[in-house]
């Protein structure tokens, strides 16, 4: 029994918007700069991809874009995206201050200036610059230096610097013959880790995708380098 179209179009609305949920609430997660990049790349070749019909035309041999499936694709990611972010910076999961702290209270009663210290520590990763303990522990504030990374983890900035390589100019497959070429650059010694781990995704494609995707990647890399100079460049 051969699909209706409105069936067609649930199943494309579904795998689309599965997909795109998926890529985009792991981006919005990801707080390492090799796995937002990469993952970037995946969600852009995906977007390509998801959106050609394997059906092709009357001809049967040009494939045909789905707008029905690269259209729920990029909603849903841009969604899954917003999710992760609010997860990632509220953390809904967590328990509240009130209860966080009555918990510290309740497992250092003699103690509750240390208490204190160590609910602030669990909660935002702020270090005080002396955990104390005893009896005679001060009462006043606590001096407190900033953890680097707790900080990080909170920032909205998901992807590493790919200005100071220059990967956009160095990396335009206009520049040179083949594919081939092309990743060739992105395995050598000086270029960042994560062109390495995307030369990798892209070499594991189809023979007859690996152009696009190496395109696609090149757009991407491009567009993570401009939002990074503005940022550097704003105020």
């Amino acid at each position: 029994m051969s699909e209706t179209p409105k069936a067609r179009i649930l199943s494309d609305l579904f795998a689309g918007a599965g997909m795109g949920l998926l890529l985009g609430t792991v981006m919005g997660l990801t707080t390492t700069p090799v796995v937002s990049v990469v993952v970037g790349a995946l969600a852009a070749l995906l977007g390509v991809f998801m959106g050609l019909d394997g059906s092709g035309d009357d001809s049967g041999r040009t494939p045909r874009v789905n707008g029905v499936r690269i259209g729920a694709l990029g909603a849903a990611a841009v969604i899954g995206f917003g999710l992760g972010l609010y997860v990632r910076i509220n953390n809904p999961l967590a328990e509240s201050p009130v209860d966080q702290m009555a918990r510290w209270a309740e497992a250092l009663p003699e103690d509750p200036t240390l208490a204190k210290q160590m609910m602030l520590y669990e909660r935002t990763g702020i270090s005080p610059e002396a955990f104390t303990y005893g009896d005679t522990t001060s009462a006043g504030p606590v001096v407190a230096v900033m953890n680097e990374e707790a900080v990080k983890a909170k920032s909205a900035i998901l992807f590493s610097s790919l200005s100071k390589y220059d990967a956009c100019s160095k990396l335009d497959p206009e520049e040179y013959g083949t594919p081939a070429d092309v990743l060739a650059l992105y395995a050598r010694s000086t270029a960042p880790a994560m062109l390495k781990r995307i030369k990798a995704e892209i070499e594991a494609l189809d023979p007859e995708m690996q152009p696009a995707a190496v395109i696609t990647a090149h757009l991407v890399l491009c567009a993570v380098q401009d939002a990074e100079d503005e940022e550097e460049d704003g105020p």
